[in-house]
């Protein structure tokens, strides 16, 4: 795990999609609106899993508690061969959770994750202010399917913590309400949805778009549900 020290970090943005892109690509919300305000927040020190938890280690945890709820694409409780060191997908919000509660760890808020990703001076991706192609497995140029977690030693944060731009999404402890100062009424803001961090591989879709790129936007899921490209790794306090 890496340390990620006491402090205070930028959370959030400002942006505004002038173009009203959503509209263009059907997307259900306009973008950015959900990650308003833009604020300082201070956080204790903690610790986060440097890279996201892999195949090998998930199988592990599997066997060591006869768990029964066997990612969808594995073989007879088995992953795909050559993969025990991709991320380990196809986990609802619930089994990742358990994982991070059997390890003596929990699963990041939303907070831990976006600094560990951001820093103290609120970068918008993870190695700097620009988006540099090729840095990170994310959307439909990276490679289209999960990586192992080092495969991609650009993708790095400044405190060092790995792929939190790609490969692929990950499970937060959170549910996926307002931020303080949003008064923003939008439908799906509720106890319902968890919210999902970062972006990952993609085959088609919208989470190409620029927009999804940046460490500060967040996305929402169904935490009974499960996808081929969200993942998740977990945090710890000191």
């Amino acid at each position: 795990m890496v340390l990620i020290p006491a402090g205070e970090f930028i959370m959030g943005t400002n942006k505004i999609d002038t173009e009203d892109t959503h509209k263009k690509i059907g997307a259900v919300k306009p973008l950015y609106l959900d990650q308003h305000p833009e604020r300082k927040i201070f956080l204790d020190a903690y610790y986060i899993d440097r890279y996201e938890v892999t195949n090998a280690e998930y199988s592990h945890f599997l066997e060591v508690n006869q768990f029964t709820d066997i990612p969808a694409h594995w073989q007879d409780g088995v992953f795909p061969e050559g993969q025990g060191d991709h991320p380990v997908t196809q986990v609802t919000w619930w089994e990742a959770w358990s994982y991070c509660q059997w390890s003596g760890k929990q699963l990041p808020t939303e907070e831990q994750w976006e600094k560990a990703a951001r820093g103290p001076d609120g970068l918008p991706f993870p190695w700097g202010d620009e988006y540099i192609k090729g840095k990170a497995n994310v959307g439909i140029e990276g490679d289209r399917k999960t990586m192992p977690v080092t495969s991609y030693p650009d993708d790095v944060s400044p405190y060092n913590v790995m792929g939190m731009s790609g490969n692929v999404m990950e499970w937060t402890l959170d549910w996926y309400l307002p931020y303080p100062g949003n008064t923003r009424k939008e439908f799906r803001f509720g106890k319902v949805f968890k919210v999902l961090r970062g972006n990952g591989f993609q085959k088609a879709g919208h989470y190409f778009l620029e927009a999804y790129r940046y460490s500060f936007s967040r996305t929402e899921a169904n935490p009974n549900d499960f996808f081929e490209n969200v993942g998740f790794r977990c945090s710890s306090k000191l």
